[in-house]
């Protein structure tokens, strides 16, 4: 997908929102989701782990720009000091994920986040939400966590983010080739139903 910091012809603009917060003290607790998720911290990530949930949670949303990473790139990505990838599970199946990037200066980018189609629509995503931010400030070293989303996301992932402390601090727009479809992994009517509790 071609992306660029100036207009093109055949190109969309992107609105793209920066978050933070800079202390544990702003996370909004959210409520109990209405099914029973375990999290858990990868002990030993795998390439093919995170890759799976980078295209599962994110194809549907244009999440294309580490679709053409090679093994080696993403072996680079979770053997990086700093990196950490959580997985939420209902009932033994994966149902979303964080990945965190603690970088030394004390900062800590939530640097992919959310939940699989058919998790949508359980409080899955406030809950998730807020246990991300919870283990990202849970290093005393920790002084910022921060995010970024844009209209290309969920649209409700700009409201779970502030709605859990996230304070927007910055836009910035891209222009994106999005003439081609999202990659999925689901489609149109293709896309699975809620599941039902």
């Amino acid at each position: 997908m071609t992306l660029s910091d100036a207009p093109a012809e055949g190109l969309t603009p992107v609105l793209v929102t920066a978050l933070e917060t800079t202390s544990s003290s702003d996370i909004v607790v959210s409520s109990e989701p209405k099914v029973a998720p375990v999290l858990t911290r990868v002990g030993a990530p795998t390439p093919e782990y995170s890759r799976f949930f980078y295209r599962a949670v994110g194809g549907n949303w244009y999440w294309v720009d580490r679709i053409p990473w090679t093994y080696a790139q993403w072996s680079e990505w979770i053997d990086a000091p700093g990196y950490e990838l959580w997985v939420c599970t209902v009932e033994g199946s994966p149902a979303g994920y964080f990945e965190l990037d603690r970088a030394d200066d004390g900062n800590v980018e939530l640097a992919y986040f959310g939940l699989l189609p058919g998790y949508a629509g359980l409080g899955l995503g406030g809950w998730l939400l807020t246990q991300a931010l919870s283990r990202a400030w849970a290093d005393e070293r920790t002084i910022r966590v921060w995010v970024h989303t844009c209209d290309l996301d969920s649209p409700t992932a700009l409201a779970n983010y502030t709605a859990r402390g996230l304070r927007p601090v910055g836009t910035t727009t891209e222009y994106r080739d999005l003439r081609q479809p999202t990659p999925g992994p689901w489609r149109g009517a293709d896309r699975p139903p809620i599941l039902q509790q």
